[in-house]
């Protein structure tokens, strides 16, 4: 069990640091912003508040205290549990620790900020909300593939230690 739960933090911290990383390559290279976990950390104080997940103007709300370090927070609990999940599919044997199958979670797993977080911070379905939503998909598509890859990749280095 312990070796279990080091695996899901392994894979979990290696993906997340992955997709970190890959938003500010770009930004250096496109000027593409990197996630705002600062609103992310506004949208668990204010869904723990307000008893709703949904806050359409969330970018017109106060800021709330430490919602920066919360943000991070969150966005590292939640790489915690996609970690879960792919360790429940891999000992389901629907998946492995490979480089194309965290592709493929990846990929699957972008239906997340297009269907639920982007709704819940009012940015529409698939982001069609925002200037661009083409764009905003692109970036959160890219975001999780990378992600996806870096969680195979980090169930694959957790099992050989």
């Amino acid at each position: 069990m312990n070796n279990e739960v080091m695996a899901i933090f392994l894979a979990g911290v290696i993906a997340c640091l992955a997709m970190d990383a890959w938003q500010q390559i770009l930004k250096r290279m496109t000027g593409i912003p990197a996630t705002n976990w600062a609103m992310v950390g506004r949208w668990f104080v204010l869904t723990l508040k307000r008893g709703t997940m949904y806050h359409p103007t969330i970018d017109n709300e106060p800021s709330v205290a430490n919602e920066l370090l919360l943000g991070w927070i969150v966005h590292y609990f939640v790489s915690m549990m996609y970690a879960v999940i792919y360790l429940v599919l891999m000992i389901d044997q629907v998946i492995e620790p490979t480089l194309a199958d965290g592709f493929l979670f990846g990929a699957v797993s972008v239906v997340v900020p297009w269907f639920y977080f982007m709704p819940c911070m009012g940015k529409g379905v698939m982001g069609k909300l925002t200037p661009n939503p083409k764009k905003a998909c692109l970036i959160s598509l890219s975001s999780h593939l990378v992600y996806g890859t870096a969680m195979g990749l980090g169930f694959l280095f957790a099992h050989s230690i």
